[in-house]
């Protein structure tokens, strides 16, 4: 009986173990970083398959997109643009009188990026973000294609952290207050 436990308990450890080290293409970590210099990055961190397919199904020539090797300088400004495009986010901040709230649409400026089939890297800076920051709006829609998609969004300013779920269910979108500075 014990051996026949034991062998149940290793065709279960083996069965599970290579599932569990694997990437889920369902989902995609997104992450708005406050550096400790004052700049602002936007970093999405996915499997190639999921933005790969996620830049198909919004593409309006699918055929040309797919014959575009993987590797290519086009290939890598189309999944850019892709994220560049799906990157709703919006600043408030006080103004100069406190009942005063200012709107900032935020833009994502140069960056670098990693294609891998495991894990792909894409971080960008980003572009005019006020000073003291009182909520931000966000949609990101990347992979919404995906019945499935979950994208989580992380806020990280120093050691503190915030995470959002973001999926079909919520359209992709929240709003946090009072992370980064106080209201």
């Amino acid at each position: 009986m014990r051996k026949k436990f034991k062998f149940i308990l290793l065709v279960c450890v083996l069965m599970f173990s290579g599932v569990s080290n694997a990437h889920d293409s369902n989902i995609a970590t997104f992450q708005i970083r406050h550096l400790d210099d004052g700049r602002w990055i936007y970093e999405v961190m996915t499997p190639l398959y999921g933005i790969d397919q996620s830049l198909i199904a919004s593409s309006s020539n699918k055929a040309k997109l797919k014959a575009i090797p993987k590797g290519s300088t086009a290939y890598k400004q189309r999944l850019v643009a892709h994220i560049k495009q799906a990157f709703d986010v919006k600043a408030l901040s006080r103004g100069e009188k406190t009942q005063e709230v200012t709107t900032s649409q935020l833009r994502l400026g140069e960056g670098k990026i990693k294609l891998d089939d495991h894990l792909s890297v894409f971080i960008f800076e980003i572009l005019g973000m006020p000073e003291n920051v009182t909520q931000l709006k966000f949609r990101i829609s990347n992979m919404a294609n995906n019945d499935s998609q979950n994208n989580i969004l992380r806020l990280i300013d120093g050691a503190k952290n915030k995470k959002y779920l973001l999926n079909h269910k919520n359209n992709f979108s929240g709003v946090d207050k009072g992370f980064f500075f106080a209201p």
